[in-house]
């Protein structure tokens, strides 16, 4: 079944998210105060309303408690941020993902009852910080508070092995969940390659990520431990 969403706030990261929903062909009803987010959203999503959040009524009347999951992306208005997750808990919407521009804001979120709390500043610092402690890494997506999605990037000085011969879950405790070759990506078979310029995506905590990331780039152990020092990994690192 089709899950339904609710999209509160309009500014560049609500709409972000809306149009990605509807381009995914999921059914979604969109709301701001503000006129001018609403036209400029409509031009990418039918569903979309002029409307206030902070009252009960009008979620009411926009049957909000028919919606799977809410986002509530209002920003930096806190009391309308707080009212808006109040109304959606009340009338019983089982998921409910708010923007924090602050993390102080986040356990008073949480404790109002929204189910999930994005912080982008945070999340975009802790993506940075880990692409930029390797030249391999391309990116990172934090996928809890231990565990991370990265994309690698194999060394041309890399032995091609295939995944059952390089063992690497037994070795690393990762999982190889994908290789993108000549720009295409595929799920990788235990008998497909690794190969020389591939870009694997991995999951795994920060720490055996990096630890794989030296595996296929041959960083020397001595020079590891050396860059560590420098950029102070260990503040990074779990």
């Amino acid at each position: 079944m089709k899950k339904t969403f609710m999209i509160i706030g309009l500014g560049r990261f609500g709409s972000c998210i809306a149009k990605e929903l509807v381009q995914n062909k999921c059914d979604i009803i969109a709301i701001d105060k503000d006129e001018k987010s609403v036209r400029d959203i409509s031009k990418y999503v039918n569903n979309c309303v002029i409307a206030d959040a902070t009252s009960l009524n009008v979620l009411t009347d926009l049957d909000a408690s028919k919606v799977d999951h809410a986002v509530v992306a209002i920003g930096n208005n806190l009391q309308a941020s707080i009212l808006t997750i109040i109304n959606l808990r009340k009338l019983g919407v089982k998921k409910v993902t708010v923007r924090a521009d602050d993390l102080t804001y986040k356990e008073v979120f949480e404790a109002l009852g929204a189910t999930d709390v994005i912080v982008p500043e945070e999340s975009s610092a802790i993506s940075l910080a880990n692409q930029i402690m390797s030249d391999s890494v391309l990116d990172y997506y934090g996928v809890s508070a231990d565990y991370a999605m990265v994309k690698v990037v194999v060394g041309q000085q890399f032995v091609p092995k295939n995944l059952i011969e390089l063992n690497l879950r037994a070795l690393f405790d990762v999982n190889i969940v994908g290789i993108i070759r000549d720009n295409s990506f595929f799920i990788p078979k235990g008998t497909d390659t690794i190969n020389p310029g591939d870009v694997v995506v991995v999951v795994g905590t920060s720490s055996k990520i990096n630890k794989l990331d030296d595996f296929f780039n041959k960083i020397d152990p001595k020079k590891k431990e050396t860059k560590k020092e420098t950029v102070k990994k260990d503040t990074i690192k779990k």
